[in-house]
């Protein structure tokens, strides 16, 4: 997860300033536009994942969304 200097608005909304860039598609995201999700791996090993909303619901991008 990349964090943002807060100097570019959110891609997703165009109104807020950025914290987060998405992990899918690189859109700098603010805070009520960003998603979590957690991959694990290994043993007992979590990465936490920001996504954008569109990339959030795509399996493509996050296999673990539970979409299909």
């Amino acid at each position: 997860m990349q964090i943002t200097d807060g100097k570019e608005i959110c891609a997703n909304c165009g109104a807020k300033p950025s914290v987060v860039y998405c992990d899918g598609c690189g859109k700098a995201l603010c805070r009520d536009c960003r998603g979590f999700d957690l991959w694990g791996y290994g043993c007992g090993h979590v990465d936490t994942k920001a996504f954008c909303p569109r990339c959030m619901k795509d399996p493509a991008v996050n296999p673990y969304s539970g979409a299909e």
